[in-house]
């Protein structure tokens, strides 16, 4: 190659020109985007701004004199020497890649271009580089997705085929072989539609047509033939490739169903023969999932509680259920999906037309293939007439002792009897005026309390006519008792709190009753609270079908073994009670159609609660 010291005709040029064109050739390179680079003997004597920016070199006084290794991979040593050396001999060596570094020792890939020294009076080699780190990293992104897609190809289970635009097999993965039987050799350039069942063949042809010439994907099931003359059921999802507008191939990933097949078939007929189980079931039967909304409901629910069980798919099961009995459902929906154990709970449903319907639910989890629970089948059944009976039957029981009250009340009235009898006898024998009065106030008492058994007794054993047509205010009632006991609440030091979420609430009621109720709950809840308290009373209206009283104190509370026995006939926990009261107070709500529960725990106090019809 020609150096620029002689012109075309192979004259030597002058100085002054040689100057020149020197100046003109590094002013090109010194404004040039082009990196340009030149070394001698290994060490840089020149660096243009481009080939300094490309190496981060704020200066690029601090990177001429120093070692061109300190620039480039050492692992090129061999290579680059033999391009000094052609450079020296005249000859221009091809590009090359390499990996350098820039002065924060930060790599690149660089294509590098060497040139030898145009001047002829030096033995300078050109350097020009370009930085390609993006590509070679995009290239070796590529390389390794490649590699991996081909590891997990030859290693999956399921099968991949590549076909071409005439639906010929062009590659298949190893799976092929082991899930089918036929060797790679044996399908390559063949038809996969001739292993296809003749039944399911015209169709899948079709949806191989409409993936080609629509290019959509596609997903189809079918049956294909196995090298063992069996067939086998496979699901192939489809992926067309196209180049300009023309299929270059189809990816189809395949893999065997069978199992799932048949397991579906099973499930089939089973579903179909506990649908019929379902469908004439007398039970609600319902799914719910983890955010407690109904997946299903029987056709029981249209039956029983007169809602369309398709219309509540999605609907909040709490929409359905006793706003009372909302806090006790979740517990125990959160109870099923932490334990993963059955439970059972009686709770109230809302039919359609507003009623309140007491049900026994069982609640069991369903779990999912990893041991989970997903939602929960909840099978109720319908106790309300159930529950009126057993409730009727446990207060019969309670009034059937009514058989022992006539010798209970033959004693009880026996003793003030022979008091009364004695004191008489004295009044005869002696003449003492001072003790008279005392006798006499003595046999008033014992009167008093005859009169007082007699009139508990005759109220529980005789049936009174309910007037339930009379509407009372059932809030009011209650504000009149508390002034009518204040004042025996003050000398206990018992202060009485009332909160009522409205100021009427009306009832059908017999007045006297209701209030003998209040005045009997309210007695004991204050004689309960020995050394002062509190008597929280508590109304509010729930669904507004019904109305829910508590009475609540702080007193000694009682032990579950005597709150069981409480409301039994003579049996009482106070000094001079007869234990009637609470027995007439229950009688009296059951009479009016409503509940009557009480709740204790020693040292806290006890809860009475009152639910009443509108």
């Amino acid at each position: 190659m020609k150096n620029l010291e002689q012109d075309c005709g192979g004259k030597v040029l002058s100085q002054e020109k040689l100057d020149a064109l020197r100046e003109a050739y590094t002013n090109q390179l010194e404004n040039s985007p082009t990196a340009f680079l030149i070394h001698e003997d290994r060490n840089w004597t020149y660096v243009n701004p481009s080939a300094a920016s490309m190496l981060q070199y704020g200066r690029r006084e601090e990177l001429i004199g120093k070692p061109i290794w300190d620039s480039i991979d050492p692992q090129y040593r061999e290579n680059i020497e033999q391009r000094i050396l052609d450079t020296k001999c005249g000859y221009t060596p091809p590009a090359m890649e390499q990996l350098w570094y820039t002065k924060t020792g930060h790599p690149i890939y660089v294509e590098v271009t060497s040139l030898p020294n145009v001047w002829g009076d030096t033995q300078e080699t050109q350097v020009i580089i370009r930085d390609i780190t993006e590509k070679k990293l995009l290239e070796k992104e590529h390389e390794e997705t490649i590699r991996r897609f081909r590891l997990i190809t030859e290693n999956m289970r399921d099968i991949v085929g590549l076909l071409d635009e005439e639906g010929l097999f062009t590659y298949v993965s190893p799976s092929f072989k082991e899930v089918l039987g036929y060797g790679a050799e044996e399908v390559i350039g063949s038809s996969p539609f001739k292993f296809v069942h003749p039944e399911d063949r015209e169709q899948i042809a079709g949806q191989f047509y409409t993936m080609v010439t629509e290019n959509r994907q596609m997903t189809v099931e079918y049956r294909y033939l196995c090298k063992d003359q069996t067939y086998i059921w496979l699901e192939s999802h489809g992926i067309p490739v196209q180049e300009q507008s023309h299929l270059k191939h189809a990816i189809v990933v395949s893999r065997n169903i069978t199992q799932r097949k048949m397991t579906e078939e099973r499930l089939r007929k089973s579903e179909s023969k506990y649908r019929i189980i379902l469908e004439h079931s007398n039970d609600l039967i319902c799914v719910v999932d983890l955010e407690g909304k109904y997946k299903y409901a029987s056709p029981s629910y249209r039956k029983i509680l007169g809602y369309e069980p398709d219309a509540m798919i999605g609907e909040n099961v709490f929409k359905y259920i006793m706003e009372s009995d909302h806090e006790q459902t979740q517990d125990i929906m959160s109870t099923v999906f932490t334990t993963k154990e059955p439970v059972t709970l009686p709770y109230h449903k809302i039919s359609r037309s507003g009623q309140a319907m007491l049900f026994e639910g069982r609640g069991m989890a369903v779990m999912n293939q990893k041991g989970e629970p997903e939602s929960i089948v909840f099978i109720s059944r319908d106790i309300t007439e159930k529950r009126k009976v057993e409730e009727y039957i446990k207060n019969y029981e309670k009034l059937t002792v009514l058989g022992e009250l006539a010798a209970g009340v033959a004693h009880e009235i026996r003793n003030p009897l022979t008091s009364i009898k004695g004191f008489f006898k004295l009044l005869t024998e002696k003449n003492r005026d001072e003790e008279d009065q005392t006798y006499q106030n003595v046999i008033i008492d014992e009167l008093s309390r005859i009169e007082q058994i007699v009139n508990e007794f005759m109220a529980l054993a005789r049936p009174q006519a309910i007037h339930l047509k009379e509407r009372t205010n059932l809030v009011q009632l209650v504000k009149d008792t508390v002034i009518l006991l204040n004042p025996e609440a003050a000398l206990r030091d018992v202060h009485i709190e009332t909160a009522f979420d409205a100021e009427e609430s009306l009832i059908e009621c017999e007045r006297n009753q209701m209030k003998q109720v209040f005045i009997n709950v309210m007695k004991n809840a204050i004689e309960a609270m020995s050394d002062g308290g509190t008597l929280k009373i508590r109304g509010c209206s729930i669904d507004g079908a019904l109305y829910k009283l508590t009475f609540e104190d702080n007193g000694a509370g009682i032990d579950e073994k005597r709150l069981k026995k409480l409301g039994t006939p003579f049996f009482t926990t106070k000094e001079k009670g007869i234990g009637l009261g609470l027995t007439i107070s229950n009688k009296i709500i059951t009479e009016h159609n409503g509940e009557f529960k009480m709740e204790s725990e020693v040292g806290k106090g006890t809860k009475v609660t009152v639910l009443l019809k509108k």
